[in-house]
C-alpha cells in the first residue's frame, strides 16, 4: 500500500497558547486511529509552518485538511500559496499533495454545533458552571451560532448561515439564527434577535482565544471583565445566556477532519505500520550523530548540544534535558515523558508563553530518561519542529534557503507591506528577533542575488546548530509592526522612551512596550549612532 500522510493545518498564534490546541488534539486523535504513516500539525503563526511541514513528510501522498471554519482568505489564498499547491508535484524529495475542503463547512459540523449546545443546556458540558445549569430542553431554547463576519469576504458569513439553515431543518431548537462580531446581526443584539428566555450561544471558531474568551462574552453582556470569569448560564436582564467554548474544541471535530481527508482521497480505514515522527533519512543521520558522541576522533564530549537541548546516548536509551542542566544529577530534575514535553516547552522559565519555537528561552529543570529511538525523535520534533530534517539537510549540504525578500514578496493581505521594508528596517528586525533565537540563521536578510551571505555564525558550534532556512512567521509579523509603527531614529540616535515591560506578552507586537519592539528601537538607534560621525566624535 502507498504510504499516506495527514497534515492538519491550523492558524496558531504568537500570543495565545490555546490557539493551536484544537489542531494538536486533532493530530493526536488522528494518530490513534492508525490510518496514516505520518500525522503532522502545521500552522500559519507557529511551528512547523505550512512550508516547513512539507520537509518532514516521507509518505508518497499527503492530504492537507484545513482546520478553518470557512472558505475564506486563508483557505483560498494563504494555504495554497504556502503549500505551493498547484505548483508542487512529487519529485525525489516530496509527496503528492491533496488539498481538502475546510472542516468548518462540512455538513457534519452542523451536528457538532447542535450536540454541543444540547450538552450545554443539559448541564453535561464542562462549560456549564452555574449551580442552576440545566437541564433545558432544546425546544425551550434558542440557538445562536456566532461567526466573525467581515465585509471583505462574504464566505466568512456564508458558512455560518449554511449551518443555521440546516439546524432549523434538523434540530429541535425553538429558534436558530446567526450573530456576528463584525457585521449585522451583531452579537451585542442577542436579546433583540431572539424571543426565548434560554439562549444557547455557540461560537463557530476553531480555537478559544481573544475573540471567544474576551470579546464575545463582553458583547453578550456576560461580564465587564472576562478575566474574572462568568457563570454559565449567566442571567442578562431577563434572559439566561448559555455560552459555549469554540466549536473547534469539540472532540467530535476529529471525525470531521477524517471525513474531509477521505473526500480528498485518503484511505481512512487503512492500517499504517507506524507513525514516523521524523523523516527516515534525517532520523538516521541525527541518531548516528548522537550515538557517535565521545568517539576518539570527536572533541564534543559524550553529550551532544543541539539548540538549547542536551542529548546523551546511554546504555538504556537516550537522555534529553536543557543544555544548562548537563551537570545536574537526573534525580534533581523533574521527570518528564514525551507526552508531557509539548506543554513544558510552550512556556519559558517565568511562565510566559514562548511566541516562537526557536526563542532562546526554554525552561530548565526537567529531564527525559530512557528514551528509545522513536521517543527521542518525537521529543526533538516537539521542541524544534522540522529541526531534525533541516539539521540533516544542512550537514549534507542540501539545505535550500529562502531570503527575506522572497518571503516578503509572497505576502498578501495585511502583511503585504512587509515587502516595503527598507534594508535598515530589515536589519533592525533581524537583530531584534533573530538575535534571541537558538537557531542559526542561514538565509540572507537582503536579496538572494546580492552575492554575499550575511547569515550569522552558529551560537552552539557547527555540529549542534539547528539551521533556520527561511524567516519565520514571528519575524514577518514583527517586521510589519516595526515598519508601520516604529519611526526612524532621532538625529542623535536616541531610542523611543518606551521601556520594555516584562508583563507584556512577548508575542504582542502591537504594544510599544513589547520586548522585541524595544530591542528593535535600540538596535536602530545604535545603528544610527554608529553611522553618525558627529555623534561618534562627541562621545567621551
Amino acid at each position: 500500500m502507498t504510504d499516506q500522510a495527514l497534515i492538519i493545518a491550523g492558524h496558531g498564534s504568537h500570543r495565545n497558547p490555546d490557539s493551536a490546541t484544537p489542531t494538536r488534539v486533532a493530530v493526536d486523535a488522528a494518530r490513534e486511529r492508525g490510518a496514516f504513516a505520518e500525522v503532522r500539525p502545521a500552522f500559519w503563526k507557529e511551528a512547523p509552518s505550512f512550508r516547513e511541514v512539507c520537509h518532514t513528510v516521507d509518505a508518497d501522498e499527503a492530504v492537507v485538511v484545513p482546520l478553518f471554519v470557512s472558505e475564506g482568505y486563508f483557505v483560498e489564498q494563504v494555504l495554497p500559496r504556502e503549500f505551493a499547491l498547484g505548483e508542487r508535484d512529487r519529485g525525489e524529495d516530496g509527496p503528492t499533495f491533496r488539498y481538502a475542503d475546510p472542516v468548518g463547512t462540512h455538513p457534519a459540523m452542523t451536528d457538532v454545533i447542535a450536540e454541543r449546545a444540547e450538552r450545554l443546556l443539559a448541564g453535561e458540558a464542562a462549560d456549564a458552571t452555574a449551580d442552576d445549569a440545566g437541564p433545558v430542553a432544546p425546544e425551550d431554547a434558542a440557538l445562536a451560532v456566532v461567526g466573525h463576519g467581515t465585509e471583505r469576504n462574504p464566505n466568512s458569513a456564508d458558512a455560518v448561515y449554511q449551518h443555521v439553515e440546516a439546524l432549523r431543518e434538523r434540530s429541535d431548537f425553538a429558534e436558530v439564527d446567526a450573530l456576528f462580531m463584525d457585521e449585522a446581526p451583531y452579537v451585542e443584539d442577542v436579546r433583540e434577535e431572539f424571543d426565548a428566555d434560554e439562549i444557547a450561544v455557540v461560537p463557530l471558531f476553531v480555537a478559544d482565544g481573544f475573540h471567544t474568551q474576551d470579546e464575545i462574552p463582553e458583547l453578550l453582556g456576560l461580564t465587564d471583565d472576562p478575566r474574572s470569569g462568568y457563570p454559565v448560564p449567566a442571567t442578562v436582564e431577563d434572559r439566561r445566556i448559555w455560552y459555549a467554548s469554540a466549536v473547534g474544541t469539540d472532540p467530535l471535530v476529529v471525525d470531521v477532519v477524517l471525513e474531509r481527508a477521505a473526500e480528498a482521497g485518503a484511505d481512512v480505514e487503512a492500517t499504517a505500520e507506524t507513525d514516523r515522527p521524523v523523516r527516515a533519512d534525517a532520523a538516521a543521520a541525527f541518531l548516528d550523530w548522537v550515538q557517535s558522541a565521545g568517539d576518539a576522533s570527536d572533541d564534543e564530549g559524550e553529550t551532544r548540544v543541539w539548540g538549547e537541548l542536551a542529548v546523551t546516548a546511554t546504555g538504556e536509551g537516550y537522555d534529553l534535558r536543557h543544555r544548562d542542566d548537563r551537570g545536574t544529577p537526573a534525580v534533581d530534575l523533574d521527570a518528564r515523558s514525551v507526552g508531557d514535553l509539548r506543554e513544558t516547552v510552550r512556556f519559558a522559565e517565568d511562565g510566559r508563553y514562548r511566541p516562537f519555537a526557536g526563542e532562546a528561552s526554554l525552561p530548565t529543570g526537567w529531564g527525559l530518561s530512557g528514551l528509545d529511538r522513536e521517543g527521542l525523535l518525537r521529543a526533538a520534533a516537539t521542541v524544534y519542529p522540522a529541526g531534525v530534517e533541516h539539521w540533516a539537510a544542512d550537514r549534507a549540504g542540501d539545505l535550500d534557503t529562502v531570503p527575506f525578500r522572497a518571503v516578503a514578496d509572497r505576502q498578501t493581505g495585511i502583511y503585504e507591506c512587509v515587502g516595503d521594508c527598507t534594508p535598515a528596517e530589515m536589519a533592525g528586525a533581524v537583530e531584534a528577533c533573530c538575535g534571541n533565537c537558538a537557531k542559526r540563521r542561514e538565509w540572507d536578510a537582503d536579496d538572494a542575488e546580492a552575492g554575499t551571505s550575511d547569515a550569522r555564525d552558529s551560537p552552539t558550534g557547527d555540529g549542534g546548530a539547528i539551521p533556520c532556512r527561511e524567516p519565520c512567521s514571528f519575524l514577518v509579523a514583527a517586521a510589519r509592526e516595526f515598519h508601520l509603527h516604529e519611526g526612524e531614529p532621532t538625529a542623535s540616535g536616541e531610542a523611543d522612551a518606551t521601556e520594555p515591560d516584562p508583563t507584556v506578552s512577548r508575542g504582542d507586537l502591537t504594544d510599544p512596550a513589547n520586548v522585541y519592539r524595544a530591542r528593535y528601537r535600540r538596535t536602530r538607534a545604535d545603528a544610527q549612532q554608529s553611522t553618525d560621525p558627529t555623534e561618534t566624535e562627541s562621545r567621551p
